[in-house]
């Protein structure tokens, strides 16, 4: 409820580019917090692994808005079901599962960076 108030109240008025920028930070915040929690829930074998942190936060990046990622929907659907059968295969279930919850908030994401962009 206070969320969507918020959203209505800020998408009501014109931002100034200093808001804009601060609002679009806590989305980097948000992901950088995301990226921290993915990281720790995983094993010990796949922290190290360029390939898997890469694939991790285009993931991230993809789910929540940011304006670094590039990609398509379908693209990224299939990159996101390699990674899940990675991540399911050396037993770090509960990565798979932050990432899962970073992707299903993507429409979120992407309503709030465009109502602060408005």
């Amino acid at each position: 409820m206070i969320r969507s108030l918020l959203h209505f109240l800020l998408g009501r008025r014109k931002k100034t580019s200093e808001e804009k920028e601060r609002m679009m930070g806590s989305l980097k915040i948000a992901r950088f917090e995301i990226m921290k929690r993915v990281h720790q829930s995983l094993p010990e074998q796949l922290r190290n692994r360029d390939e898997i942190g890469r694939a991790i936060a285009e993931q991230i990046n993809y789910a929540t808005a940011s304006s670094q990622f590039e990609g398509d929907d379908e693209e990224m659907r299939r990159k996101l079901k390699a990674l899940f059968d990675e991540l399911l295969g050396n037993g770090a279930d509960e990565a798979a599962n932050e990432i899962a919850k970073a992707v299903d908030m993507r429409p979120h994401y992407l309503a709030l960076a465009e109502s602060i962009m408005r």
